[in-house]
């Protein structure tokens, strides 16, 4: 059995290789002068960003820097914008794109920097992503989270702190007696309110996607996607999308006033999506 997990993990590399091999030759062909446009997926995690990138990735056109990538990101936020602009220079990809969600407070920054920016934002129901949350990084962590906001005044966000309308809306709905459910969903206010109060939702270069919508109907939204971002449509974006994890799990406990508020937001967010 060891013998034939080698070779899988060889026959793997070997596939791996052939891919890259297969996009560089396309770009070379096709982007001979290796314009590139960078391009930022924020908003909540668990809202569908991971599987957002791993499809764009399929195409030749686009060159991938996941939060994990030490390239572009130090301990899951973005480096120096100096760093990101070498890292676009060098790529010659129509589209890098960059998976920035706990650097989601600095997207005016990056509109200000970048001349040619994209930026995408998907959302997701609350219900789904508070699951997901908790199953992915523990039950305690998004609430904890929102503990530290409060101690510190969100000096998470140092680099970029975020709107006070956004902060006054998390300290209002706060109690320490919440359970993690509910930290849960805070977190997801917090993140998703950022479209409105960062003013993304009056941006042309401000892409607003509904993560229910794009499982259930992926071909128009990545047609409309692509365009947005200049890039030309390939089946293969679409290639194994599948929609069962929509409203999988029994909704979680959520305090009445903090679920209220997610709800009229997520309606809220659900209305401002363009028909594609």
């Amino acid at each position: 059995m060891r013998g034939l997990g080698r070779i899988r993990r060889y026959r793997d590399v070997i596939l791996m290789m052939q891919e890259q091999f297969r996009k560089s030759v396309w770009r070379q062909i096709h982007n001979p002068q290796h314009r590139t446009r960078p391009v930022f997926l924020v908003g909540c995690g668990r809202s569908g960003t991971s599987m957002l990138v791993r499809q764009l990735d399929k195409s030749w056109q686009v060159e991938v820097y996941h939060e994990d990538n030490p390239a572009a990101f130090k301990q899951y936020r973005l480096r120096e914008f100096g760093v990101l602009d070498v890292l676009v220079e060098r790529s010659k990809a129509p589209a890098a794109v960059f998976k920035p969600i706990l650097s989601t407070t600095q997207t005016p920054l990056l509109l200000a920097h970048f001349p040619d920016i994209r930026i995408v934002f998907p959302f997701r129901h609350y219900n789904d992503v508070i699951n997901s949350s908790l199953k992915k990084f523990g039950v305690e962590n998004r609430i904890n989270h929102i503990r530290s906001w409060m101690a510190d005044d969100f000096g998470e966000f140092a680099v970029a702190p975020p709107p006070e309308a956004t902060k006054a809306m998390v300290r209002r709905l706060w109690r320490p007696d919440l359970n993690p459910e509910s930290g849960a969903a805070l977190y997801w206010l917090f993140y998703n309110q950022l479209f409105y109060d960062l003013g993304l939702d009056n941006d042309d270069r401000a892409f607003l996607i509904r993560y229910e919508t794009l499982v259930t109907e992926p071909r128009s939204q990545f047609v409309a996607l692509s365009q947005f971002l200049g890039l030309k449509f390939e089946e293969r974006m679409i290639a194994g999308i599948f929609a069962s994890s929509v409203g999988r799990d029994d909704a979680p406990a959520i305090d009445p006033t903090i679920q209220a508020a997610c709800e009229a937001l997520y309606q809220r967010l659900s209305a401002d999506v363009p028909v594609r």
